[in-house]
């Protein structure tokens, strides 16, 4: 079977376990949570399948694991700060840290002389 055909598969398989996540709990909200988690979660694991191809389409080349290393340490490091000097709400601090950095890195990986990889 081709490597598209069993993501198609497993597209509808998430498609109707949120549908029967729907009819059973009465709620569409779960039912939008259980389709955005498996969809990562099929997504995380398609990607680690295929080494190669994610680092290629994703644009990482050398260096990339250092990049995303220090992204999270940022990332947490921020989150830290906002917690204990401002008291923001612990999801409210990860969302605005992994927001601003995701903001940060984009904006310097587009300055880098060079073609860009989006």
């Amino acid at each position: 079977m081709s490597p598209e055909r069993v993501m198609l598969w497993l597209l509808a398989g998430i498609t109707i376990a949120s549908f029967a996540t729907w009819l059973v709990q009465d709620s569409v909200l779960d039912a939008a949570v259980t389709f955005s988690i498996l969809s990562c979660v099929v997504a995380a694991i398609w990607g680690a399948s295929r080494y190669e191809k994610t680092l290629q389409f994703s644009g990482i080349k050398n260096g990339g694991t250092l990049n995303i290393l220090a992204f999270v340490v940022v990332t947490a490091g921020l989150t830290y700060w906002c917690i204990y000097f401002y008291d923001f709400p612990l999801v409210g601090s990860i969302v605005g840290s992994i927001g601003t950095n995701a903001y940060i890195w984009w904006t310097f990986a587009m300055l880098e002389p060079g073609s860009p990889s989006l």
